[in-house]
């Protein structure tokens, strides 16, 4: 089958250089549409028929579109009602130390029973079952202390609570364990509890066992726990689930009769409403943890060429276009046909594995307002590809399909360029992990960050 090639004269590239200055570079290809069969055409390949010989059309990949990437937080994140807890310390390679705690209420046990007479008391312990989740150095040794609460765990009008909510708490702990975290090999740690406090379980239980309101009464009586860690021994902070059957006290006693008959009594922990976990970071001299409240913004420019993401503390970033208004100009010359948008990972500062596999992107607004996520034509949400170069470690970046988005945007008249993008990890993971993500700026002296649009270009003079 015979095909046709057309190459494109170079006094192009001069001309739209002089027209259109913001374009500092553009790459010539043998464009793509110009490759015709002369035999058939399909259903919804590009035809000019005629038009191609009068009006000569180009390709330009413009790269040099500027983006304004800046690093933005949430007032609060909601770390309650995820299933998962988070406890312990690690020191970010960025953010510098960050501490996690976990408050668990405590649920009264429907299928409790003792025997006064003959049941002896052997011990309480809390179960915690790993989720597989961990970052930091699990090499070392960590020390986990578990603390009574003082006040009643309540939700805020909204229902939820937040990295930042805080319930008092004894200082003194009722249990301590050093041991070495092995949140892959292991399924569950177990941490006795201070004798004392489960007698006072077992007499308010008997005491109210046939009280109409017991379980009230023992809400309140027993506020609840609150697990953290001894942060000048422990360097990782590990997941643990939440749920029913995963996290829970055991109180084990037994019978002395012909044999000894070992009884286990199980104390739930938490409704998932009311267990949640506080985040906080050490550090105050990093600039990140210095953004003043969720309308601010970070240029990249102010923070070492880079922007940042992290679950937990509620970093997200976003990207600007201030040119944006420039493209108005094409806007009767052709259209894109691609907008691809690729950030790049600081790797020298990231482990690949370390890489969130997807991100996802939406609107925003002047006062970091998110006005909604990107969809695609079947409205799901847009996320990104992510590419990794694994024999040089230097072309490693995600990538977005921002076609439509700009090509829409391109249909004003002037174009608002207080309206952004906002680039986060899925909500599931913002409450329970501290994943994050290093993002080169556009003006990064290495793997900048960058917005490639391909231009169909028609030449009518």
């Amino acid at each position: 089958m015979p095909y046709l090639f057309v190459a494109f004269p170079d006094t192009l590239t001069n001309k739209l250089m002089q027209r259109y200055p913001f374009i500092k570079r553009l790459n010539w290809h043998l464009i793509c549409l110009a490759i015709i069969s002369l035999s058939s055409c399909q259903k919804g390949e590009l035809n000019l028929g005629d038009d191609f010989i009068n009006i000569p059309t180009y390709t330009a990949l413009i790269d040099t579109v500027t983006m304004q990437l800046s690093t933005i937080r949430n007032d609060s994140v909601v770390t309650s009602n995820t299933g998962s807890a988070l406890i312990g310390y690690h020191q970010h390679p960025i953010m510098g130390g960050q501490e996690a705690k976990s408050f668990f209420n405590m649920i009264y046990p429907t299928e409790y029973s003792w025997d006064t007479d003959e049941q002896v008391f052997d011990s309480l312990v809390m179960v915690l079952h790993y989720n597989g989740y961990s970052i930091g150095d699990t090499t070392c040794d960590a020390h986990f202390n578990i603390h009574r609460l003082l006040q009643k765990i309540e939700t805020h009008d909204d229902g939820n609570l937040y990295n930042t909510s805080a319930f008092s708490y004894e200082e003194s702990p009722l249990a301590t364990k050093h041991f070495r975290p092995s949140p892959v090999d292991d399924d569950k740690i177990t941490i006795r509890l201070n004798d004392a406090f489960a007698h006072q379980i077992i007499d308010f239980l008997n005491t109210y066992s046939n009280h109409a309101d017991k379980s009230e009464l023992f809400e309140d009586e027993f506020k609840g726990l609150v697990l953290s860690c001894d942060t000048n021994i422990t360097r990782a902070a590990l997941g643990f689930m939440v749920n029913d059957t995963s996290n829970y006290m055991r109180l084990y006693s037994h019978k002395s009769e012909l044999e000894q008959n070992d009884i286990i009594n199980d104390i739930a922990l938490s409704s998932s409403s009311l267990q949640f976990n506080q985040l906080t970071s050490h550090d105050q001299s990093v600039v990140f943890n210095q953004i003043p409240d969720g309308k601010s913004t970070l240029k990249a420019q102010d923070s070492d060429h880079i922007v940042l993401l992290q679950s937990g503390t509620g970093l997200k970033f976003r990207a600007d276009f201030p040119s944006l208004n420039s493209l108005l100009e094409l806007k009767n010359k052709g259209y894109i046909v691609k907008a691809e948008l690729r950030l790049k990972p600081d790797i020298n500062r990231m482990k690949v594995d370390e890489l969130p596999p997807q991100l996802y992107i939406g609107d925003i607004y002047r006062t970091n307002e998110v006005w909604g996520y990107l969809t695609d034509t079947d409205g799901n949400p847009i996320t990104s590809q992510l590419y990794i170069d694994y024999i040089y470690n230097e072309d490693t970046y995600y990538t977005f399909n921002i076609t439509n988005y700009l090509n829409n945007r391109l249909q004003d008249d002037i174009i608002d360029t207080d309206q952004g993008l906002i680039f986060t990890l899925p909500e599931s993971n913002m409450g329970s992990t501290y994943t994050w993500l290093a993002i080169n700026g556009q003006y990064a002296p290495i793997n900048s960050s960058e917005l490639l649009l391909y231009y169909y270009y028609y030449d009518t003079e």
